[in-house]
């Protein structure tokens, strides 16, 4: 609890940046139209395209409009980053960074996120920590980035929520730096042998059982699921 507080306060005390405030500005509608089409939270999107993105400045983002990270995998359409002599998988690149949002949003109906949804969308601690435990990202402070920045960006507010209040703290240490992304995402590739990933998804499971309570202590779907 005492550190929710510390957490809470932190978040709140950091002043707001103007490049941060435009993004938001600029793609909180086509959050907001994915969360009433696929129920995705505005919050989560928004965070998630900020983080990963580097606020819609990193070279994948300018160059390709991908502001999720999403690889090629499954992907008909035109490849960026991508090598076939060595067989490195490329990533999706888009027209516009709004065909970005909307293949994100597809993208979080696969199977493997299916347990999300019994959530409800204002509820942006359980589902950013939920994003972690169905298989999203393997850094542990991911979901800490996620509500740090809802939190500081007031982004829980976009579809009328309010801020949570620490009976659901962030098991992790918070890490400021929000415009890292995370350096192994699992949907940026293929996953490894079950036993690797076993033991993985073992750990976040204990680290947060009582205070995600709604996504049954984190269940992490089939290996198999989203490939």
């Amino acid at each position: 609890m005492f550190f929710a507080l510390i957490s809470a306060f932190s978040a709140a005390a950091q002043p707001k940046q103007q490049r941060y405030l435009d993004y938001i500005e600029r793609y909180k509608r086509v959050a907001l139209q994915h969360e009433e089409e696929y129920g995705v939270p505005a919050s989560i999107t928004l965070a998630q395209g900020i983080l990963e993105s580097s606020v819609g400045q990193s070279k994948m983002a300018k160059e390709a409009n991908n502001h999720f990270g999403i690889k090629a995998y499954h992907w008909q359409g035109e490849v960026y980053g991508g090598d076939t002599v060595s067989s490195r998988v490329g990533y999706r690149k888009y027209g516009a960074p709004e065909d970005s949002f909307l293949d994100h949003a597809k993208f979080l109906r696969g199977p493997r996120y299916s347990v999300l949804y019994e959530l409800d969308v204002t509820d942006y601690r359980s589902w950013a920590q939920g994003l972690r435990d169905c298989g999203y990202a393997e850094d542990a402070n991911y979901p800490a980035k996620l509500i740090n920045i809802i939190e500081q960006y007031e982004l829980y507010s976009l579809n009328g929520g309010k801020r949570m209040d620490g009976s659901k703290p962030v098991a992790q240490q918070v890490d400021t730096d929000e415009e890292t992304p995370s350096s192994s995402r699992w949907h940026h590739r293929k996953r490894r042998d079950r036993s690797r990933d076993n033991t993985v998804a073992q750990e976040p499971q204990q680290q947060h059982q009582e205070s995600y309570t709604p996504l049954r202590q984190g269940r992490v779907m089939s290996s198999a699921d989203n490939e």
